[in-house]
């Protein structure tokens, strides 16, 4: 039990230096030549340092990889570039030996979201970005959550932990101050839900139950304080 506290006050210290919100953890991006698909030496390095990262560091999130054009062309064209890219991407990470279900979601932004604001050919626009997926989403239900029993295990039981740190902060804020009816309510719902996904053992059937549920709980807050689109 002091443990846990401990864990708890450290992660509700590192709230209050930096605040929790949805946000994709990035792990690597690579770059492409001009109107090519194709991964050059610069880019399979850089697909070799991403997956080694991956590798290095198991977790249950999937990864997101989304492919990106320079503004040159239509935006139909980049798009299947951009997607083309991404499954490249994809496909390069698998054969250095990511584990095919770690490889999430493939998309394409085309050209719409350039890094660099030109119009003309720019490499730093030529990308695709690996992330590690956001599950902290607005859920309808907790069944939603994509969590089984093979999520279990240190990443997971430190993420609930970090959630149920910031429900019991939110809780405790909202409480003295009485702002915000709903947002207080979701974080009495995920204090609950997390706490008791926190304290369940690593094989037992319930932990992945209330997991989900401390995710979904954890969302609604998120989208209550307005932190989250819903």
């Amino acid at each position: 039990m002091t443990g846990r506290i401990a864990r708890l006050l450290l992660s509700l210290l590192c709230l209050s230096l930096l605040p929790f919100a949805a946000v994709a953890q990035t792990v690597g991006t690579v770059n492409f030549d001009f109107d090519s698909d194709q991964l050059d030496a610069q880019a399979l390095q850089q697909v070799r340092s991403i997956a080694d990262s991956l590798k290095a560091s198991p977790s249950y999130k999937p990864t997101v990889v989304v492919g990106y054009t320079d503004a040159v062309g239509t935006s139909a064209y980049n798009r299947d570039l951009g997607r083309r890219r991404a499954q490249r991407v994809a496909e390069a990470l698998v054969a250095a030996g990511v584990p095919v279900d770690r490889v999430g979601s493939i998309e394409s932004r085309g050209k719409s979201e350039l890094l660099v604001a030109v119009a003309t050919p720019e490499r730093r626009n030529r990308r695709v970005t690996v992330t590690l997926d956001d599950i902290l989403k607005a859920c309808r239900t907790y069944r939603e959550v994509q969590l089984d029993a093979s999520s279990v295990g240190d990443a997971l039981q430190n993420d609930l932990e970090s959630r149920l740190a910031d429900a019991v902060a939110n809780y405790s804020s909202l409480k003295t101050n009485g702002l915000n009816g709903p947002a207080y309510q979701m974080a009495g719902a995920a204090r609950e839900d997390c706490n008791r996904a926190v304290g369940f053992k690593s094989d037992s059937i319930r932990k992945v139950e209330y997991a989900k549920k401390c995710f979904c709980s954890s969302a609604r807050m998120q989208v209550a304080l307005g932190l989250v689109t819903p």
